[in-house]
């Protein structure tokens, strides 16, 4: 039976450092459906909203960061609300995948410093809601959500 899900994310950016405003784009998917592509500005906070029928088992969201015109920005997870409930640490369980430049990569490799291939999944507390490379964070849960959350409290 489909039931209607509401998914909001509330995403940030910090603060230009060379107080000029700054671009960073990026989607977010719900399963395999993109969503909303969004354009964001340096030092700007935005709540993404979404009502989408679900019906009960596995499922994932993930919020794509695609392009920072700097690299000192990054896209922040600020915060996640399922079906009106704050998440709050819940959402650390989620894993960020880093899509790291060349050829800085293969330059930290060989200097045998390999940087992280996924970051989270409650290891590295918040970290992995701060998207400071392009790449992908995505949380994955089941429905009905009361279940999970449960499980996960």
């Amino acid at each position: 039976m489909s039931e209607t899900f509401k998914l909001e994310i509330t995403i940030k950016t910090p603060k230009s450092t060379s107080g000029e405003s700054e671009e960073t784009r990026g989607s977010v998917w719900f399963d395999d459906q993109e969503l909303e592509k969004f354009s964001i500005m340096s030092g700007e906070t935005r709540k993404l909203e979404h009502n989408i029928e679900v019906d009960d088992g596995d499922h994932s969201f993930t919020v794509k960061h695609l392009y920072s015109a700097s690299p000192t920005s990054a896209l922040v997870v600020d915060q996640v609300v399922m079906d009106d409930i704050n998440i709050g640490v819940i959402a650390y369980q989620g894993v960020y995948t880093p899509t790291y430049p060349e050829p800085w990569y293969t330059d930290e490799c060989t200097a045998g410093r390999t940087p992280q291939e996924t970051i989270g999944q409650g290891n590295n507390g918040s970290a992995c809601m701060y998207m400071g490379w392009e790449g992908d964070y995505k949380l994955k849960f089941n429905t009905p959500l009361y279940e999970w959350l449960l499980e996960h409290l």
